[in-house]
């Protein structure tokens, strides 16, 4: 397949802030790859220690279809735990197994269509625990946001990163946030690199891998240098889908070529921080887009930036030097003009509180996981204590304003008697 033209490459991450507005929706290219036959229920272990894929089941089995915003009527948006800017969903999860998972060792594709596991090989070092190696289908993204999708890509891969996670932690997980770069990933979840994909499995989609989580019962988690000792090679091609017109998008594979997707700088452990349950987990819906509703009607419940900052410094992300993290209210939000910051979506104006998390420098791959991973935080966090607010993960935002520029933003707003019903990511 011929790749993508973009009229950025070389500046691809960076371009994401230009005012420049994205063309015309293009192909978004297959959902996910398809692996072979899924494993049975024979193939489930019982009493596992580290339930990994029921994890991945409650994160991402769709829970019926949004309601269309514009006709009432049910749409083909799925309504799963977890936010996608854009419903996109590119996020793809391979699990890398060893002993006490609920499924077999190996390495299996989760397919989030329909919360089945798939093996793609049997191999496997002696270790416990299993590995998340998260990777995306950049054409998804790019179909819609064109040169804005970089920036989304790593976003949508924090919210599932931290997803996971906090909810392994409510089954008694411990988890840790391992470094790498997208070839290492390739290599131990046995992945063409994106820029081989085709050549190596033609008419397949190709997957980009960003990250990747341990998760296991004790003390000691798995590495990704146990896997990597048992690497040899891509395994378990999946099947062929010529008619959804999988492509290589060329400022992505330019991307994955450089340095910057190396992160983080090191391990971080995210098992401390609030426990996230299955109820709790599936009541998140992101807030309604409307028009602003009146402060007479329904008064603005605030909540002091004490109790963010508080959320925030649980967050074991360190922020990058010249990045922080501002609240503004209502009445800020009007003043300020903010939909002009962030590419005309006027339904800004109808949140109570939004926190925009900035840098002074330009932005890079590192000030956005960091952006995206405390806003995932805050999202997780929020919804572990009760609190009575709906949120938005916000994106689009170009240009400078007070020498900062936005890399991400977290609107918020107070559950109404009037009833929220939830639409969008």
């Amino acid at each position: 397949m011929t790749p993508d033209s973009n009229p950025h490459h070389g500046r691809e991450f960076t371009a994401a802030w230009s005012e420049h507005m994205p063309g015309s929706m293009t192909h978004p290219g297959p959902r996910q790859n398809t692996w072979g036959t899924p494993a049975g229920a024979n193939h489930a272990v019982a009493d596992a220690s580290v339930p990994i894929a029921e994890v991945l089941d409650t994160l991402w089995r769709a829970r019926g279809v949004h309601t269309n915003p514009a006709t009432g009527a049910p749409g083909t948006i799925p309504q799963r735990a977890i936010p996608s800017a854009g419903a996109c969903y590119p996020v793809q999860v391979h699990l890398l197994c060893g002993t006490g998972c609920d499924v077999p060792p190996g390495i299996h594709a989760y397919n989030a269509e329909d919360s089945t596991t798939h093996r793609r090989t049997a191999a496997a070092p002696a270790m416990a625990g299993a590995i998340l190696v998260f990777s995306v289908l950049p054409q998804r993204t790019a179909a819609r946001y064109h040169h804005r999708a970089l920036p989304l890509l790593l976003a949508d891969t924090a919210y599932a990163l931290l997803g996971v996670s906090r909810h392994a932690a409510s089954r008694g997980l411990k988890s840790r946030w391992l470094t790498a770069d997208p070839a290492t990933l390739a290599a131990v979840a046995r992945l063409p690199d994106y820029a081989a994909w085709q050549g190596r499995w033609p008419d397949t989609a190709p997957e980009l891998a960003l990250t990747a989580l341990a998760v296991g019962a004790g003390d000691e988690l798995p590495s990704l240098a146990q896997w990597g000792m048992a690497a040899a090679g891509p395994a378990g091609r999946p099947q062929p889908c010529p008619q959804r017109q999988p492509r290589t998008v060329a400022s992505v594979e330019h991307w994955a070529a450089g340095p910057g997707l190396r992160h983080p700088e090191h391990a971080y452990d995210l098992t401390p921080g609030a426990v996230l349950g299955t109820v709790e987990l599936l009541r998140r819906r992101s807030l309604p887009i409307h028009s602003p509703i009146s402060n007479l009607a329904h008064p603005v419940r605030r909540v002091p930036w004490g109790v963010w900052r508080r959320l925030l410094g649980a967050f074991p992300l360190p922020a990058p030097a010249g990045c922080d993290v501002v609240v503004l209210g209502q009445e800020d939000i009007a003043k300020r003009g903010l939909h002009l910051e962030c590419a005309g979506q006027e339904w800004v104006h109808s949140l109570d509180g939004i926190l925009l998390l900035r840098t002074r420098a330009a932005p890079d791959e590192a000030a956005m996981w960091w952006a995206a991973g405390a806003a995932a935080h805050l999202l997780y966090s929020s919804l572990a204590t009760g609190r009575e607010h709906t949120f938005r993960p916000v994106a689009g935002w170009t240009g400078t304003r007070d020498g900062f520029i936005t890399l991400h933003a977290l609107g918020f707003r107070a559950q109404r008697s009037e009833g929220n019903t939830h639409v969008g990511q």
